[in-house]
């Protein structure tokens, strides 16, 4: 049996998306402590199959209020791993 966390996915896509307009560092290291941070701040969507992450995703990424307090979180990562970058 595999499980699998969709939002991950959407975190990472969205990230993916805004990073450029972030006032921080987006190095790999940097990256993934704002990708971490917003992880543990949402709730997960585990599926166990594929029909289950198809329809997960699709409802996660056209859900406009989901998809702006992810938004609202990274900048929030952002922030915070700027004052304390591992680098």
């Amino acid at each position: 049996m595999k499980i699998k966390n969709v939002v991950e996915e959407v975190v990472i896509g969205v990230y993916e998306e805004v990073k450029g307009d972030l006032k921080c560092c987006t190095c790999r290291q940097c990256s993934s402590d704002i990708v971490a941070y917003v992880l543990n701040k949402v709730s997960p969507r585990y599926v166990s199959t594929e029909k289950g992450a198809l329809y997960s995703k699709t409802t996660v990424a056209f859900d406009k209020a989901y998809r702006m307090e992810i938004v609202k979180i990274i900048a929030e990562a952002a922030r915070v791993v700027g004052e304390n970058p591992k680098h």
